[in-house]
């Protein structure tokens, strides 16, 4: 394959990813399930950028696209806490986690109602995200060779790498949301090699399926972290301060399996 092409490739990408997180805030069903799945896209087409800079001025871009991304996060947090509460009393005994489930889906859609009153049918950033979109087609993708898309990669591995020590001596909640990013972003920019068919020296197969499994392990544990901050804001939710002892005490058992 053309040096060239592999440039050209990766831009495409990019723009499907635009384009698929536009759609998903255009869908009339579910809406949370819409605002989760821009966000993934979002996330995609931003772990592909960050592989053409510096080669290529993505800053602009990137910063837009960051910025309609946490736009939605309360939104997604608000929706993952009350299915992880959800979750969390399906294995458990305590009828006390259907309430704060139930609490949990109606603030939910509270936040979700708020926000549409400003942003009917996310119009607005469905309009962002196309001008961001427009913006990259103007970029020298072709300028860009295969090396600087792996030097990409090498980057940023190295990159989850260094956030590894911190979180894995103290899981604390301030620490796991940069390193779940950082491998987050690395097994997205892996997954784009391969559709790119660009070989990366050390790159294996089992360690990059290992990197997916600790990418879920540690969203498992930011979102019962983040479970945990929203029950004890909870002020009206009965035991509140129970349930979040019976996930500080399941996090413990399971850290030391």
């Amino acid at each position: 394959m053309p040096p060239s092409s592999h440039g050209n490739r990766l831009g495409g990408l990019v723009q499907r990813e635009c384009q698929a997180a536009a759609a998903a805030l255009a869908v009339d069903g579910d809406l949370h399930a819409g605002v989760h799945e821009a966000r993934k896209a979002i996330r995609r087409a931003r772990s592909l950028l960050a592989l053409a800079a510096p080669a290529l001025d993505v800053e602009g871009t990137d910063n837009a696209l960051r910025r309609i991304g946490d736009s939605l996060g309360a939104l997604r947090d608000a929706h993952v806490v009350a299915a992880t509460a959800a979750r969390v009393g399906d294995q458990s005994d305590d009828p006390a986690w259907v309430h704060a489930a139930q609490a949990l889906d109606r603030r939910a859609d509270r936040l979700l109602r708020r926000e549409l009153a400003t942003d009917a049918g996310f119009a607005r950033r469905r309009r962002a995200i196309g001008r961001a979109a427009r913006q990259l087609e103007s970029l020298p993708w072709d300028e860009l060779a295969g090396t600087d898309i792996r030097d990409g990669v090498h980057r940023h591995r190295r990159g989850a790498d260094a956030g590894a020590s911190p979180a894995g001596r103290n899981p604390q909640r301030e620490h796991l949301p940069r390193w779940r990013g950082r491998v987050r972003r690395l097994r997205m920019q892996l997954d784009a090699l391969d559709a790119l068919r660009i070989r990366s020296a050390g790159h294996d197969p089992v360690a990059s399926k290992r990197l997916h499994h600790l990418s879920d392990e540690l969203g498992r544990r930011q979102d019962l972290a983040m479970l945990a901050e929203v029950l004890l804001r909870l002020r009206t939710l009965e035991r509140r301060r129970q349930l979040v002892a019976h996930i500080e005490h399941d996090g413990t058992r399971q850290a030391m399996h």
